[in-house]
Formats: structure tokens, C-alpha cells, sequence
């Protein structure tokens, strides 16, 4: 008999990964949840041994028609083979240099490749990781600091190394430096146009979503041409509470000249074509003036100008609040148990010079005061996007993942993709973005199409005990158990045991015998629980 509810274990790993296995749910018994939550925030550097040893080998096809040479295009060969993940690693310059020969001498394919590419990897890493909550926070902080891929070709062919060198080695570490690298990377760069940003005109893109998206946050905003109404003491500075258009102003000026090598007017020439940050004082403009209450002037030092920026917003009160408030709400869901926001407010302030202080933020939020953190096993309410949903029917089911070229693409009809919202301000991550009725026929279609794709390997019969197989309720009971780990709502539990005794049901092909027969049922079987309310919560 199926339990009414799902066990503290399951419901606090459903929370801050791509879906509880078994075997997690074995280890938080055996070992602690503390002692879980400690081993996830200490990973080692880059992709773990099992998922490089995993991704080495992998193979995806690429094909395009010869182009013939014409006018100042010399062509490219016809090409249709099966590639390692060659772009996945490639350096910034040798990825600059690709994208501006595309449609010269190299075909779209070969950029549109590299995305590809990094699709692909997450979805391996998502699933098989070990180390889930470095999965978890290396998505949250993609969205929070989003590059939409479709907006600028540099930008999106940039996105493999804003992933691997920008966002996965800091998602642990301190606010401050993972905003200068987002700052200062490629992507970001040409996504929000800094990179173009001149002494003349300074683009305010990037200032505005600074201040308004990464840090401070809309409710920080105190419009056009007004004045914040009081002030607070920020490492020593008196600074405004809040922000306004000339704040967005001074900061677009003082992060002028923050750029990267594309062929552009330096000091000393024109400077190279790499894609590599640097900092230009030909384009910097030196009439930054204040920023929120504080003097930029006197900052005459390279860089100097926009770091100050930097160092106000990152260790703002307003900024502890805002990004706390929206990793609180990817874990918890809409409604936030009072006592977290607190608590994830005062981890964030008291360790901002740490160089871990976003892992102490993590563990303030997962085991609160007495190490216990009975809030992550309150009843699910967050809905998994789409994205998440598959990564957990995989994880749930021990689905083996391969490379898959169809990753960066697969749920665009839901609404969602991998770098895929077009707009700065990330995907939305409230309840009722992810509810629709007539998502879920999408979802049935998907998740069962996806199964039966060759990139993905399941042995569903293997992993059903002999002993269950005899009678709907103990196949049913077996994958619900180990999916959801509670019973369905009654409805639901019928629903599934009607269609295990259909013609095209599990216990029809248990009883005309054949493992492929068998496996394709069970593969039904299992989107059918993966499609239902309650695997739709973590």
C-alpha cells in the first residue's frame, strides 16, 4: 500500500534537483539530510569524472549541401557525419572567428551546432549529475542572468562558454564576482549591447537590466527624474535605497568602455578580434557624475568607475532581497514559508565577502537554524516546467541520456527552451505560467516520443520486480511508488489501472509476452504517471 504522502526525503531532493531517485532518497536516510546538503555544495571543478567519461564518446550527425563559391564566398564542402562535441570546449576566439566566416566559408549548421551542443550536455548533466544542486543553481542563475539565444549570433554562439567558464564555476561562490563575469562575458556583452557602448553615447541596456533584473530589482525603482526617499549605509557608503533613470544613467557611462576585442578603434589601434573581455578608454565615457548617492568622479582608475557600481548594487540591502526572494520561490513555490526569506537574507549579508557566500546562502535556505530544514518537507507546490518534468521522468525511471540533437528544441510548444526566452528578464517562474489544460496532451505526445528516440536507453521491464507483474495494482503501485512516491488521488490510480487492463495496456503485453512488447508498455505506463498532477509538483 502506497503511502498518502511522500516522505520528507523525496519531497526536500524534489526541491532543489532534477527529481529524486531511489537511490538519493536511500543515501539523505543513511547518511542525513545535512550531511547530503554539505556534500552538494562542495563539487569538484568542471563536469564530474562519470560525466566526461559519459560525454567523450557521444556522437551527434551534422549534414549540409555543398555551397558553391560565389562573389566574395569561396563555399563550403557538403558535409553529413557523426561528430563528437567538438564545440562544446572551443575557445572564445576560434568561436568568434567561426561565426564571422558563417555563410562566407562556413555554413549556418556548423554555428547553429554549438548550441546544439550545450543543449545536449545539459540535458546529460540535468539527468545524470551527481552533483544535482550544482545542476539546480547553474539553471537559476542562467535564467536570472538570461541570454536569449535567438537575439544576436555572437551572443548565442558565445552561450557553451558562458555556461562552462561564467555561470557553472561561480554558481556556489560570492554574488560579486559572478556579477563581474556575467558583466564582462561575451554573451551578456553582445546580448545587452555594453559592448558597443561609446564615450559619446553609452548604451543603457545593460545598466538598466543591472539594476533592475540582476540586483536591485523593479521594486527598487523610483522612476524618471525622482529622487529616493532615504538612504542606507553600504559598506561604509551612504547610498540610495533605490534607483532612478540617472542612476541608470551614471552606471551605463561609468560601465562604458567595458567591451570586447571585435575589430573596434583602441588606444593604440585597432584592437583584435577575439570575443575576449577588455577594457577599452576609448569608448569610456568620463561623465559618469553620482550613482545612487555616491561620487564617481574621483575614480580616474581603469575600471574603477563601473566596479564601484558593481560593489554598491551586488551588497545592497535591496539586492539580498530580491535575489533571495526569487531563489526562495524556485525552490518553494509561490507561497514562501515566512521564516526562509529571513534567513536567506541575513546568510547572503553576513557572509558577502566570503567566497562561498552563495552556498552559505543555500545551506541557510535547505537546513535552517537547527540543521534540520523541516520547511523542504512541507507538501510539494511548485509546478515543474516542462523542462524539468522530462529531466525527472528520466531521473525517476533510470532512463539512460545521451547526446540528443532535438534538446534545444523540444518544448518550444510548451512555451520554453534551454536559453531559449527571448527577453532579459528570464523565463517567468510562477505557478500559474506552467497550468494548462491543453499542455498536457503536449506533454503526453513529448515525453513518450522523447522515449522512444535512440538517444535515450530505458529498461523498464529489467527494473520491474517479477514479484509486481502479476496484477495491475502491483505494476501500477511499483512505478507510482518509485515516481511520485505516494499514491495518486483516486481518480488518477483508476484511471491508470483501466488503462493497464486496455487492449494496449501493460498486462496485455505482460500476458502476449516479448521484452520490446513489455518495455513500450511500460514506457506508456510510465508517461502516463509522469502526465498526472501530482508528478507535475516538486
Amino acid at each position: 500500500m502506497l503511502p498518502v504522502q511522500p516522505s520528507f526525503e523525496r519531497l526536500a531532493l524534489n526541491r532543489i534537483t532534477f527529481g529524486a531517485r531511489e537511490a538519493d532518497i536511500e543515501k539523505v536516510r543513511k547518511d542525513g539530510w545535512a550531511a547530503w546538503v554539505h556534500d552538494q555544495l562542495n563539487p569538484p571543478l568542471g563536469d564530474e569524472p562519470a560525466i566526461t567519461a559519459h560525454l567523450a564518446p557521444q556522437t551527434m550527425r551534422i549534414k549540409y549541401a555543398v555551397q558553391l563559391p560565389a562573389g566574395n564566398s569561396p563555399g563550403w564542402p557538403a558535409i553529413d557525419e557523426r561528430r563528437k562535441l567538438n564545440y562544446l570546449h572551443a575557445d572564445l576566439p576560434f568561436i568568434w572567428d567561426m561565426v564571422s566566416k558563417t555563410e562566407i566559408s562556413i555554413a549556418p549548421n556548423e554555428r547553429a551546432r554549438i548550441q546544439d551542443e550545450l543543449n545536449a550536455a545539459l540535458w546529460v548533466r540535468n539527468t545524470h549529475a551527481h552533483y544535482q544542486v550544482r545542476e539546480f543553481m547553474a539553471d537559476f542563475w542562467a535564467n536570472h542572468f538570461n541570454v536569449g539565444r535567438q537575439e544576436d549570433v555572437y551572443a548565442s554562439a558565445a552561450l557553451a562558454v558562458y555556461d562552462g567558464q561564467v555561470i557553472r564555476p561561480r554558481v556556489f561562490g560570492n554574488f560579486r564576482d559572478l556579477l563581474e563575469a556575467v558583466t564582462c562575458s561575451a554573451a551578456m556583452m553582445r546580448y545587452l549591447n555594453n559592448a558597443e557602448s561609446g564615450a559619446a553615447a553609452p548604451t543603457e541596456n545593460f545598466a538598466r537590466e543591472l539594476l533592475e533584473l540582476h540586483t536591485l530589482g523593479a521594486p527598487s525603482y523610483f522612476g524618471v527624474g525622482g529622487n529616493a526617499p532615504s538612504t542606507v549605509d553600504v559598506g561604509g557608503m551612504t547610498v540610495a535605497v533605490g534607483f532612478t533613470d540617472a542612476d541608470v544613467v551614471a552606471a551605463a557611462r561609468a560601465l562604458s568602455g567595458w567591451t570586447i576585442e571585435h575589430g573596434q578603434r583602441g588606444e593604440d589601434g585597432d584592437l583584435p578580434f577575439t570575443g575576449k573581455f577588455i577594457y577599452n578608454p576609448v569608448q569610456h565615457s568620463t561623465q559618469a557624475g553620482v550613482f545612487m548617492g555616491v561620487d564617481l568622479a574621483p575614480l580616474t582608475a581603469p575600471m574603477a568607475q563601473g566596479r564601484r557600481v558593481l560593489d554598491i548594487v551586488a551588497v545592497h540591502p535591496a539586492t539580498a532581497v530580491f535575489v533571495c526572494g526569487k531563489l526562495c520561490r524556485r525552490i518553494f513555490g509561490d507561497a514562501v514559508p515566512p521564516t526562509v526569506l529571513p534567513r536567506a537574507v541575513a546568510a547572503w549579508t553576513a557572509h558577502r565577502d566570503k567566497p562561498d557566500q552563495i552556498a552559505r546562502v543555500i545551506a541557510a535556505i535547505a537546513l535552517g537554524d537547527d540543521l534540520a530544514g523541516r520547511e523542504m518537507g512541507l507538501p510539494a507546490s511548485k509546478i515543474r516546467r516542462p523542462h524539468e518534468r522530462m529531466m525527472a521522468l528520466f531521473r525517476s525511471t533510470g532512463v539512460t541520456v545521451n547526446v540528443y540533437d532535438g534538446a534545444g528544441h523540444a518544448f518550444l510548444s510548451l512555451g520554453e527552451g534551454l536559453y531559449a526566452w527571448p527577453t532579459p528578464d528570464g523565463r517567468p517562474d510562477g505557478n500559474g505560467d506552467w497550468l494548462s489544460a491543453a499542455a498536457y496532451l503536449r506533454y503526453w505526445n513529448l515525453m513518450f516520443d522523447t522515449l522512444d528516440h535512440p538517444s535515450f536507453n530505458t529498461d523498464l521491464f529489467g527494473q520491474t520486480p517479477k514479484h509486481v507483474t502479476g496484477s495491475p495494482e502491483g505494476i501500477i503501485e511499483y512505478w507510482v511508488g518509485r515516481m511520485v512516491g505516494c499514491s495518486l488521488r483516486p481518480a488518477g490510480m483508476k484511471a491508470l489501472i483501466d488503462d493497464a487492463l486496455a487492449p494496449i495496456g501493460v498486462m496485455a503485453a505482460y500476458r502476449s509476452g516479448g521484452v520490446t512488447n513489455i518495455e513500450n508498455a511500460l514506457r506508456r505506463l510510465v508517461v502516463l504517471i509522469a502526465a498526472s498532477p501530482e508528478f507535475s509538483l516538486r
